[in-house]
């Protein structure tokens, strides 16, 4: 016997979980309110770190199959065009970086829960949960088509991003707990370009006043444009993504000469962020968070998707090793995700900081420039403990 779960979300986090705990024999319920195949809001950069992940999950060839640039360096690039690069081959793992889209990504990873036997609902959002003496006991969905069910598990998962939607339905049923709202800090937004000029196997990263963004090729010709401003930037112009380039990003000289040209191919995407680094772990006992319900880092470090599979991993451990104890589950847990992740959050805080400072962007460019050293350890101050590399064919 063992315990089944339920995951909310089927984004990196979630269906990587899935897989690590359907390998394991668990019976797995896999929630998604959206249909896949969609498109995501990333920077879709899978760093080196991720490959050994994909490996571990029977996935590896069919990512690299997927049509995506394999990315040997990402260049950070100050206002007046000044530059410094970061060897993809200075992460741990593999030389080289991957550059997929979320679309892709996202449904290789749900085949490969499918193929496992993880029970997955897409079109179906979390809408209610029970919860008894700090213990939940099931959820509510509600699919597109307007039907209900009603969906029980002894473990529960929140791995909806930032959105927490399972962490906050269950806090307001929970009287000893209540979810804080924040006001929003940033906006990003994301589309798909043609045109853009970006360097063959390269992910170039523009900073400008009250922001910076990341552009880097992925399939079928195109190339994914991902940028980050201050809330307030962001109302000056309306929320208007294509004002904010011309009038805002191409103050950086880089970013205007390969974005000139460029035009989208789909809408922007748009979401606000109300916070950085470590969310408040919830109270109910046999809940738990993984990926960006965890905790958000800075895109700006390419890590995200890293941290995503990381905590994944980390939650799939623990509960192997306790299945029928939410408690000593969510002790280990939490311990091992603070000594994982911690000193990298606080990290990324710092470089948060600085890169919103009028002119301090261009100074660390400078001086990151003129040592390689320099630039390789701060890499490796956002990134996991090394590695195994998987054998790439």
């Amino acid at each position: 016997m063992r315990p089944s779960i339920a995951i909310a979300g089927a984004g990196p986090a979630g269906t990587s979980l899935a897989i690590r705990l359907a390998q394991q024999g668990f019976e797995v319920t896999l929630i998604e309110r959206e249909t896949f195949p969609r498109h995501k809001l990333c920077g879709e950069f899978i760093s080196p770190e991720c490959l050994s992940h994909f490996e571990d999950l029977g996935v590896l060839d069919d990512m690299l199959s997927g049509g995506g640039e394999r990315i040997a360096e990402t260049r950070f690039y100050a206002p007046g065009g000044r530059s410094f690069g970061v060897s993809s081959g200075a992460f741990h793992g593999q030389g080289f970086a991957l550059s997929l889209s979320r679309a892709e990504m996202d449904m290789r990873l749900l085949d490969r829960a499918k193929a496992l036997g993880v029970i997955v609902h897409e079109d179906a959002g979390v809408n209610g949960v029970t919860v008894d003496k700090n213990k939940l006991l099931g959820l509510t969905i509600r699919r597109g088509n307007g039907e209900k069910a009603e969906i029980a598990a002894d473990l529960f998962v929140d791995a909806t991003g930032r959105s927490r939607i399972l962490s906050k339905l269950a806090a307001k049923k929970n009287e000893d707990e209540r979810e804080t709202v924040r006001r929003s800090l940033f906006v990003g937004f994301k589309t798909h370009l043609q045109g853009a000029s970006v360097a063959k196997n390269t992910c170039e990263i523009y900073s400008f006043t009250g922001g910076y963004g990341g552009l880097s090729p992925v399939e079928i010709g195109l190339t994914n444009y991902c940028f980050l401003i201050r809330s307030s930037t962001a109302r000056e112009f309306g929320g208007n993504a294509d004002e904010i380039i011309k009038k805002l990003v191409f103050r950086n000289k880089r970013a205007a000469e390969t974005l000139r040209h460029a035009e989208p191919v789909r809408e922007w995407l748009a979401v606000s962020i109300d916070s950085f680094g470590r969310a408040k772990p919830t109270s109910v006992a046999n809940l738990f968070s993984v990926g960006d319900s965890a905790s958000f880092i800075d895109p700006f470090t390419g890590s995200g998707m890293l941290i995503a599979f990381e905590s994944a991993a980390l939650l799939s451990e623990a509960v192997v090793l306790n299945p029928f104890s939410p408690n000593e589950i969510k002790a280990d847990y939490q311990a091992n995700y603070g000594r994982r992740f911690a000193a990298r959050l606080r990290v990324c805080s710092i470089l948060r900081g600085a890169a919103f400072v009028p002119y301090l962007p261009t100074l660390v460019i400078s001086l990151l420039n003129l040592s390689r050293r320099s630039r390789n350890l701060l890499a490796d101050a956002t990134r996991s403990p090394r590695v195994k590399s998987p054998r790439i064919r």
